[in-house]
């Protein structure tokens, strides 16, 4: 059977730069129920662009695409059912690379992206 959660659910993380070796902090407010998970993830987003040719012949454009998981954390909150407020606080890696976006002009680009979402007994929000 499936549940539905009330679109009045909120979360906030008290500070908008995260740093790697500190915590991050913030709360979650509504009905969150039982099972209520935080994900934070971090992913590494690579596109080359490059000519490739063989020995006398023309060049003919190649693209060349990298995804990797820096970072997947998986933190359990406590929600007591009493109150509309739970808390949550977790350290983050000491080596966390500074999230980036770079593109150059010939389609090629890096990125380092983090990602904290709020999961709902099984169903992401």
């Amino acid at each position: 059977m499936r549940q539905d959660y009330p679109h009045n659910i909120t979360l906030k993380v008290k500070s908008n730069v995260a740093v790697a070796g500190t915590s991050l902090s913030g709360f979650c407010t509504g009905a969150l129920g039982a099972g209520a998970s935080l994900y934070f993830t971090g992913t590494e987003c690579t596109k080359v662009v490059y000519t490739s040719s063989s020995s006398g012949s023309t060049g003919y454009p190649r693209e060349s695409y990298s995804t990797a998981t820096i970072v997947r954390s998986i933190i359990s909150l406590d929600w007591s059912g009493i109150s509309s407020v739970v808390s949550f606080q977790f350290p983050l890696p000491d080596q966390l690379p500074s999230s980036m976006n770079h593109t150059d002009g010939n389609g090629s680009y890096c990125k380092i992206d983090y990602q904290l979402k709020l999961q709902l007994g099984g169903r992401e929000i």
